[in-house]
């Protein structure tokens, strides 16, 4: 029985091992850990309670070796992303005084979409209408982030 108890843990170890080093859906931690729980109740029943937390001791220690191996080996570095993104968010001050700027929109607005005006191009939204690619639009509101545009025959006739 000893032989099927010492495979059966390294069968989940190593597979708790492959969830972390390659994350996925759990299938391979789900599996791993129902091996170790199998392992410790496998001692439990064969050995006694006094082996089963040794067991579960050991294999502590084992985990945390074998962490530490793959920390010195350089591989923990290549699956751990230490990368920041230290993007701002949209600066709203760009939007300011450009009520009543005229431009054109670069895709159909449904009712949202991308117009380009001076040459910048700013995610806009229509009052709830379809305005078709290339039509002149005017922007009536800025809330925030929300740029409000109308089709300039509209602005024409308020």
């Amino acid at each position: 029985m000893l032989p099927w108890i010492i495979l059966l843990c390294v069968v989940g170890l190593v597979l708790v091992f492959a969830e972390m080093l390659m994350p996925g859906f759990g299938i391979f931690g789900i599996l791993g850990a129902i091996c170790l729980l199998g392992t410790s109740m496998l001692v439990a029943k064969v050995y006694g309670i006094a082996a089963f937390l040794i067991t579960v001791v050991l294999l502590v220690i084992v985990f945390w070796v074998m962490i530490a191996i793959v920390k010195k080996t350089g591989l923990y570095n290549k699956v751990v992303l230490r990368d920041k993104q230290e993007m701002k968010d949209f600066d709203e001050s760009t939007l300011e005084g450009m009520v009543g700027a005229e431009g054109l929109t670069q895709t159909t607005l449904r009712p949202f979409g991308v117009a380009v005006f001076d040459g910048k191009h700013i995610d806009v939204t229509s009052d709830g209408d379809f305005i078709d690619r290339g039509c002149k639009v005017r922007i009536v509101k800025i809330s925030g982030k929300t740029v409000t545009v109308v089709p300039c025959e509209e602005t024409d006739h308020t």
